[in-house]
């Protein structure tokens, strides 16, 4: 860590505190930092995005990704910008013990993520009126702030976070402020020509890249600064132009609270233990992460947990659903150039059903890439291997076993997919009661959660199949994906916002109900999770909440 950064005195009382350095806290400290507050990030994992390349081959940047993403070790993830331990759960499919697709350390997740930020629709902000046969489900009828309220937040995101793109043709409400995308490959030309002489409406996806040469779009820590991670665009921004700090290896045990306010941070860096004060505490350390926190943090006045006296914390746990999906060109193509280039909503609502979107993910159809896609389906579907009729539950951990390889190559010889490119749908899930995080010291996380899929769930995943295998005729389609294709990277909806303090964890400005100094800002405050990529919500909600604690502080305190 550059030792300017450091704090040089970690017994002062800062003006904010952020826990966490992803989507929702760097964009949050970032803008306090801007603002002129005196902010402190603290980070489970390392400063990776200082480090210079040794190379300027994105090649040695995705074989170290998939190094770190294969890797069991807790120190090679960590170095790789991975969270270092498996997450237990139960889900319908069983008992899971597996790697999400999580981040830990500067720029969160979002130093893995595809960078695609997509706008929700109006319609995600009055979710109850989607699903009105939903009838158990705890979504509600509004969000507490619409669309229009967050409307030029998403504008100042999608410039902060230099979103390229062409607008979506399906008038969603939307009038986002986008830069010019890069020119698209020719098998994206190939795809967006033949998909609208479908009649369906294909866009250049909306995404955050600066596309410098040789750049495709990468899914892992980028050291060419291209592409818009939170890292990149405002932590070390606001570390360097503003003054703010950051304790990286540190991570936060639990919060101090009294009857109405965060007293301190109790954490622990190496070896040592820390107490650190501030005025506001931002709590940002993801869905899964962020209500464990508040859970420990029980005391004799929140005895339940810290903000839980509704007793919502770490319920109504969300994750969308994607499947992957092949699909072949009308004729052979090359794969050279951008690959995450296309987005289609024309199923995101359609004949009464809320679906979700249709999005190509960059991904290579090759024998590697396919054996390490079926490593992910059996962590994640413990049934998945049976289908393939194998004595030994753990083969396909070995990706140099004969019998992956030997599928994979059937799929990408006999199967003649060499020239597909690979989609992924996202699907709505819904918030239950049931669904939710539980604290758990008996696991490396000291968490894990519970999850039951649902039956109307289930339908319309295969509605979306049914109607996109339809559609997309005459070219060859093949579902990639497990049973289980919950995508736990989209995690949500564990400390929901509201206007009731009985139905909710947070208010409207994503305070903590009944304490007036801690903010929650990531993906935890969903009340439901919308049909796209959750990451340009997070960053625009953000950018609001942090002039809402600007606005306390200044009641609060003189100048700046």
């Amino acid at each position: 860590m550059t030792l300017g950064y450091a704090p040089e005195n970690l017994a002062e009382e800062w003006d904010v505190v952020v826990i966490g350095t992803g989507m929702g806290g760097a964009t949050t400290g970032y803008e306090l930092a801007r603002l002129g507050r005196r902010v402190l990030f603290l980070e489970k994992g390392q400063l990776s995005h200082q480090a210079a390349p040794e190379s300027d081959s994105s090649t040695d940047d995705r074989v170290a990704a998939l190094q770190g993403a294969l890797s069991d070790s807790p120190e090679v993830r960590l170095s790789a910008g991975r969270w270092p331990h498996r997450l237990r759960g139960s889900t319908s499919f069983g008992e899971l013990n597996f790697f999400a697709p999580l981040g830990c350390g500067s720029g969160g997740s979002t130093a893995l993520y595809g960078a695609a930020l997509e706008r929700f629709s109006p319609a995600d902000f009055q979710p109850r009126s989607n699903f009105p046969e939903v009838h158990d489900s705890t979504l509600p009828e509004r969000w507490p702030i619409s669309h229009g309220d967050l409307r030029p937040w998403y504008d100042r995101a999608e410039v902060l976070y230099g979103v390229r793109g062409t607008p979506d043709p399906i008038d969603r409400d939307d009038s986002p402020v986008l830069r010019a995308p890069a020119p698209l490959s020719v098998r994206d030309r190939h795809f967006l020509d033949s998909f609208r002489n479908l009649g369906l409406h294909p866009y250049q996806a909306h995404v955050g890249f600066e596309f410098v040469e040789g750049c495709n779009g990468c899914s892992a820590i980028c050291r060419r600064g291209c592409k818009a991670d939170a890292a990149r665009i405002c932590l070390l921004p606001a570390l360097e132009r503003f003054g703010a700090r950051l304790l990286p290896e540190c991570e936060v045990r639990r919060l101090e609270a009294g009857p109405s306010r965060v007293q301190s941070i109790h954490c622990r860096r190496g070896n040592q233990d820390l107490a650190i004060r501030a005025k506001v505490v931002v709590l940002a350390a993801g869905a899964y992460m962020t209500p464990v926190l508040l859970l420990n943090s029980s005391n004799r006045e929140w005895p339940d947990g810290l903000a839980n006296r509704s007793g919502l914390v770490g319920r109504n746990l969300m994750f969308h659903v994607s499947d992957f999906i092949a699909i072949r060109p009308l004729t052979k193509l090359p794969f050279a150039g951008p690959n995450k280039g296309l987005a289609l909503n024309d199923f995101y609502q359609i004949a009464g059903e809320k679906l979700g979107t249709l999005q190509s993910v960059g991904a290579t159809i090759n024998v590697p890439e396919i054996m390490q896609f079926m490593r992910d389906a059996a962590e994640t579907d413990p049934t998945w291997w049976r289908k393939l009729a194998s004595p030994k539950p753990y083969w396909w951990r070995k990706l140099s076993s004969p019998a992956v390889r030997l599928v994979a190559a059937f799929a990408y010889h006999v199967l003649d997919f060499k020239s597909a490119a690979v989609w992924a749908t996202i699907v709505e899930d819904l918030p239950y009661l049931d669904n939710r995080i539980v604290a758990d010291p008996g696991t490396a996380n000291g968490m894990r959660f519970e999850y039951h899929y649902r039956n109307e769930l289930r339908q319309r995943v295969r509605s979306f199949r049914r109607r996109l295998a339809e559609a997309l005729r005459p070219h060859r389609t093949m579902v990639l994906s497990g049973e289980n294709n919950l995508n736990f990277g989209h995690v949500c909806g564990t400390c929901r916002f509201g206007d009731d303090a009985q139905s909710s964890v947070l208010n409207r400005d994503n305070r903590a109900h009944g304490l007036s100094n801690l903010y929650v800002v990531d993906a935890s405050f969903f009340p439901s999770s919308g049909g796209t990529n959750p990451s340009l919500t997070i960053a625009a909600n953000a950018l609001r909440v942090a002039g809402a604690i600007d606005e306390q502080l200044r009641q609060e305190l003189p100048g700046p």
